[in-house]
Formats: C-alpha cells, structure tokens, sequence
C-alpha cells in the first residue's frame, strides 16, 4: 500500500500542519511517511502546499506529481492543482473556499471545513476537520491513533483547545462517513 497525497491552500490555514500530522501519525503506526513542505517568503496568506507519501514499502522519493489524494482549502489552491487528480484521485475540497469545476477528475467530498470549523468557534481547527474527514475516506491510517496523537499534541494546553480541536476531527469523521 502507497498513498501519495498533496495538500494546498494559503499560509495561515494549516496545511503544513495537516501534512505533517498525517505523517506523524503514520510513522507511530510504524509506516514509512514523507513530509515535504513549501511556502511562499509571506507569514500569512501566501501559497502553501505540501506532499505526504504513506506507505508499507521503502519511498525513494517525497515527491507528488499525480496524488492519490488531493486536498484543496481555497480556490487558488484548486485552480493550481485540479489539474493533477486522475478519475480514481479522491480530492477534499474546503466547499466554504472552493467552487470547483465539475467536469473536473476525481471522486470529490466537498467538507465546509471552515463552516465546521466556526461552528466550533475556533477557524484554526478548519484543517483537523480535514484530517478527520481523509482517514474517515481513506482509512490509511487509524482514527484512534490520530486522535492519541491530538491528544498527545494539545494536552498541555488548556484543555478548551485539545476538546476543540477533538471535536473537529470527529466532525470531519462524521461528515466523510456519510459520502
């Protein structure tokens, strides 16, 4: 099993973060996993993308060109990257951000992320609504691993935080269960 995934969006959305929590979470399952992150010189706001490559086998490269999954948070993102999902690319669309043309390829789930993410009054949790709704889809890695690893990440923080961002995860979980 390879899964090749691309992540993009702008800076600020946590799309490094997403893709090195994938990463994380795979290498504790004791898979192998690539991390590779790009970004603009901008703190906030300029183009951020990242590839993450899970597999049971040795990878010789980080790089992405054609992703299993493609992961969109807003439309910029989109109109750079539809381009490279094939008929069998799942692609997570943030609906909230991106209008995506429907002749495009792939099997889509359009996530509200950011929508989700508000209704938890937190917008910074819109990319763990995200990673809950890829390994509900995808089931590459397992969700009570990925939330030991939310657990472990935030529980020195006040724990309004860790239960915010829990909660998003099962929200993305919940959301992708039902496509």
């Amino acid at each position: 099993m390879t899964e090749k995934i691309m992540i993009a969006g702008s800076g600020g959305q946590g799309v490094l973060t997403l893709g090195l929590f994938l990463a994380r979470v795979a290498a504790m399952e004791k898979k192998n996993a690539t991390w590779l992150p790009a970004y603009g010189a901008e703190k906030r706001g300029g183009f951020s993308h990242c590839s993450v490559i899970i597999s049971d086998e040795e990878i010789f490269s980080p790089m992405v060109e054609n992703p299993d999954t493609l992961i969109v948070f807003d439309q910029r993102a989109y109109d750079s990257y539809k381009s490279r999902a094939k008929e069998n690319t799942l692609v997570i669309e943030n609906s909230t951000l991106v209008k995506d043309d429907a002749a495009s390829p792939g099997k889509k789930i359009k996530l509200p992320a950011l929508e989700m993410a508000n209704k938890l009054d937190l917008a910074k949790v819109m990319n763990v609504v995200v990673a809950g709704a890829y390994v509900a889809a995808k089931k590459v890695i397992n969700a009570e691993n990925a939330l030991e690893t939310i657990k472990a990440s935030l529980g020195k923080k006040e724990s309004g935080v860790a239960k915010k961002n829990i909660d998003a995860f099962k929200a993305g979980m919940e959301y992708a269960g039902k496509k």
